[in-house]
């Protein structure tokens, strides 16, 4: 059972090329994020980041939307009883258990508690459901800086131009750093450390670097005196915490017996090296942490660099870190999107007017999504599967509701009296091996037939193509979601 908060959705207004408000919806595991080139995946990255980063409104506005406000909104779903460090938090937790995050450039002033608060873009709020006899429902920030965000969720990134710097950096919040701090509780208590600790003491106590600074100490003593009466001044060298202590560590990597520093290896050592980071960090993590809080990682093009093979091996190392992790990636690999679980996975198909540089998102028509319908919504490529799961989703949908003879006849004149799909597409039959006199179908009834009967005439009768697939597809297509629309108005 799902026990993690997790990110449900995110909510992006005249954010860069999604102009206007645009929802888009995640599960738990992965979540694929699919398009073409500059349709606005790695966008959907940036969101995260403007939510976590500081920034400025003319980085992100959409163009032409200048005067405009630009936002992210997050919903964190299944919320448990904030304790601890989140306690502070506790009050946020709405009647669904979910927070609402948001990151706005419009400033507001409200009353919160006792006091008139001012916020603007660095500051993250909270949706407080809980209304009070003078203060409405509202967005708050209970600890008035953005840590608000950093504290509730943790995206990791691993963009296609990975920098070096995102490797050599050891610090706590990098991915690097974490996996470093992991151990640090079992080193600390190591007498390793402690006589590291020991050494320090000795280094810059007394008899170590206080000797040499014993003379600069006594002057600047004085020189205070003149001025506040009596003083003296001593120098106080800390010891370090162990986080501090790693942050100047590298990494180096060893191939036949030479060791080069990861930084100079080429890009995809680097994101191999980076992906094998997150799956440990990501194992570490949950062994010793409670499931409240997961990770999220952020993944660009993970194909790149890798065969068919490695990508499975990948996918399936990247689906062991959910649900109590989450997942999000940007592809076009088949070989990656097969991986797709319907139960905790999601597929988000982002489009783009190339014209107008705007993106949109595109919705899949069935729950369980198969590999035709994403490559068709994503990448345009019409599939002889994708057209025989539509004739035959609508066929099966005609015979549940119709009673007589259920043949494909029946069923073409069926598409062109209740849908008013013309029949004026040229065909030829084939009855028992023989060849039939010409006559006028309508397109879906002669692509399936073609698709199942690839035989074709001299004169090229019976030949199908990728135009008419497509044609036949869309109108398919159509048809399920006017009768879906009826059926939703229907029952409501």
């Amino acid at each position: 059972m799902q026990s993690t908060m997790y990110i449900k959705s995110i909510k992006l207004t005249n954010f860069k090329s999604f102009m206007g408000e645009h929802i888009i919806h995640f599960k738990p595991g992965v979540n694929y994020l699919v398009g073409n080139n500059n349709a606005g995946k790695t966008t959907i990255f940036d969101a995260f980041s403007f939510m976590i980063s500081t920034v400025k409104k003319s980085d992100y506005i959409s163009k032409g939307y200048e005067s405009e406000s630009v936002s992210v909104e997050i919903c964190l779903a299944n919320v448990g009883e904030l304790k601890g460090s989140l306690a502070k938090y506790e009050d946020y937790r709405t009647s669904k258990n979910e927070l609402i995050l948001l990151k706005t450039s419009k400033e507001t002033n409200i009353k919160q508690g006792n006091k008139k608060v001012n916020m603007n873009i660095k500051t993250v709020r909270l949706w407080n459901e809980q209304t009070k006899e003078d203060v409405p429902a509202q967005f708050e920030n209970p600890v008035g800086v953005a840590n608000v965000a950093t504290a509730l969720f943790n995206p990791q990134f691993i963009y296609a131009d990975l920098h070096n710097e995102d490797l050599q950096d050891f610090g706590t919040t990098k991915i690097t750093g974490k996996l470093i701090s992991s151990l640090t509780n079992d080193f600390i208590e190591s007498q390793e450390f402690k006589a590291l600790k020991d050494a320090h003491n000795a280094a810059f106590g007394k008899d170590g670097v206080n000797k040499y600074l014993g003379s600069t100490e006594e002057e600047l003593g004085n020189r205070l005196s003149e001025q506040f009466g009596s003083s003296k001044v001593h120098f106080k060298f800390n010891f370090p915490a162990a986080t501090d202590l790693f942050k100047k560590g590298t990494i180096d990597i060893e191939e036949n017996g030479l060791r080069t520093d990861a930084s100079n290896k080429g890009n995809g050592m680097q994101r191999a090296l980076a992906l094998a980071i997150i799956q440990l960090v990501a194992e570490r993590t949950s062994k010793r942490q409670a499931t409240l809080l997961g990770m999220q990682f952020l993944i660009d093009e993970p194909e790149i660099y890798l065969h068919p093979k490695a990508q499975d091996k990948l996918m399936d190392s990247l689906r062991k870190l959910t649900p109590n992790n989450q997942v999000f990636i940007t592809t076009h690999s088949p070989y990656i999107l097969r991986h797709f679980r319907n139960e905790i996975d999601n597929v988000d198909i982002i489009k783009n007017d190339l014209s107008k540089k705007v993106s949109t998102m595109e919705q899949l028509y069935f729950k369980n999504p198969s590999m035709s319908e994403v490559t068709y919504k994503a990448f345009g490529v019409p599939t002889q599967d994708l057209h025989q799961h539509l004739f035959t989703t609508l066929q099966l949908k005609w015979i549940e509701n119709t009673d007589g003879k259920h043949t494909l006849n029946a069923f073409d004149k069926y598409l062109n009296s209740y849908y008013g799909v013309p029949c004026d597409v040229a065909f030829v039959p084939r009855i028992n091996g023989e060849w039939k006199q010409k006559e006028f179908r309508t397109l879906p009834y002669v692509v399936r037939n073609e698709i199942d009967h690839p035989e074709v005439l001299e004169d090229k009768m019976n030949d199908l193509s990728d135009e008419n697939l497509k044609e036949s597809i869309d109108c398919l297509f159509n048809i399920l979601k006017c009768d879906l629309l009826k059926d939703n108005e229907e029952s409501a």
